[in-house]
């Protein structure tokens, strides 16, 4: 990977300085195991042929199969798609799943095709990458722009390809296709359980205000959990605009008018300059597309915490900003990591037969998310580092132990 300010790479390479690993680790985890690029032709409604580029990473299996989603973006490229299978590596590990990480894309806006063209590209983008998905391999799941249906395209595409009718090779299914119970829900409601778990650490009292950048499916979701622990909305934000209050906002009531009017404008007064990163907030919850907060803009935060939702809220010179002034920063491998736990349980769901119900689902994704909150405080109040170094040490000492297991420099030297 570059050594540009999207270079998450270096926080592995403090956790390793950190911890003194090996050589052998360092070399192997700063580099992705495999990426794969594709040419996606689709036959579009009028009858041309349209070229579409996907690429596929696999940063680390040092764990087992690689996990990440695949998401449909105009933006998407290979160097973003490498960055977050790095993420989904560190997420996994430090979530303590049987995961390598990986991640998908396809530069596309998914709006300008119709839904036949949009089923082609989801089965192209399968057949096109066949050899190196799979249930033992590597296991796609939902991200931007892309929903249950997509993946239901992509998991039966799969399966003939593969000659059978087992689904366990693609996760995020619609339930009545092998999905499973409260995945919807399993980003958003795993960011609340972290915050709720971290209060005391990040400082936050009764009904603390938090501003949401980005109010889709995940920031909705932790708006809803969050007003049920007693914490307030001041502030949401989606494509249409930035709005606040301090009186608070009812989320549902938010999601109803956004659904009527398109959007978030108007819903209540519009933020300082249309910046949410400037609201008058406890906790500013960046939760749409990453990047959202760098080197430039991080003296404009005027929250006490940030919590990433979003893959890479922050730039690596953001992040770093922030600590330096003192705000807490919640990473993007524990806070989101709701989603990929409940992929874990789907996926062992498909493999075993066995069934969950939603309540054995959210029992499952509390407990896991509230241990991993408590031990990355706890390992940040040992060391004197923040919340992320904290996490990419745990997660680090994880993989590295799996990669020493099969001998490094040492071993081959003795």
């Amino acid at each position: 990977m570059g050594s540009s300010d999207l270079d998450v790479c270096a926080y592995f390479e403090r956790a390793a300085e950190a911890l003194s690993l090996s050589d052998d680790v360092r070399e192997i985890l700063r580099h992705p195991t495999r990426s794969v690029a594709a040419s996606i032709k689709v036959r579009m409604s009028s009858g041309a042929i349209r070229t579409f580029p996907a690429w596929r990473t696999v940063y680390s299996n040092a764990l087992g199969p690689a996990k990440g989603g695949i998401r449909f973006h105009p933006s998407v490229n290979a160097d973003e798609v490498a960055t977050l299978s790095f993420l989904m590596t560190f997420k996994t590990s430090l979530a303590g799943l049987p995961f390598g990480g990986g991640k998908g894309g396809v530069a596309v806006n998914p709006r300008d095709l119709t839904s036949h063209e949009l089923e082609r590209l989801a089965r192209g983008y399968v057949r096109a990458l066949r050899y190196d998905l799979g249930e033992g391999r590597d296991i796609p799941a939902p991200d931007v722009n892309t929903n249950g249906t997509v993946l239901a395209w992509m998991a039966d595409e799969l399966a003939a390809l593969e000659g059978t009718a087992r689904t366990a090779g693609i996760t995020g299914k619609p339930v009545s296709l092998g999905g499973i119970e409260g995945r919807a829900e399993a980003t958003g409601r795993g960011a609340a359980k972290v915050v709720h778990t971290l209060r005391d650490h990040l400082g936050l009292g009764d009904k603390a205000a938090l501003a949401i950048q980005g109010f889709g499916n995940a920031g909705a979701q932790f708006a809803r959990d969050m007003v049920a622990e007693g914490y307030v909305i001041t502030g949401l934000s989606d494509s249409s605009g930035s709005v606040v209050s301090r009186d608070g906002i009812d989320p549902v009531e938010a999601e109803t008018y956004k659904r009527e009017h398109g959007g978030l404008k108007g819903f209540a007064d519009p933020a300082p300059d249309d910046d949410l990163r400037q609201a008058d907030c406890d906790v500013l919850v960046p939760a749409a597309l990453g990047g959202w907060i760098d080197g430039d803009n991080a003296a404009r935060v005027a929250a006490g915490a940030v919590v990433e939702i979003s893959n890479q809220a922050c730039t690596v010179s953001g992040g770093d900003a922030l600590e330096d002034r003192g705000i807490h920063v919640v990473p993007d491998i524990l806070a989101n990591a709701g989603g990929v736990s409940v992929s874990y349980l789907e996926w062992a769901q498909n493999l075993s037969g066995m069934q969950m119900s939603r309540d054995e689902v959210f029992a499952d994704l509390d407990a896991r998310m509230v241990r991993i909150a408590k031990a990355v405080a706890q390992r940040a109040d040992e060391d004197s580092t923040g919340l992320r170094d904290a996490a990419y040490r745990i997660a680090a000492l994880r993989l590295a132990d799996a990669l020493e297991a099969m001998g490094t420099q040492r071993l081959f030297n003795e």
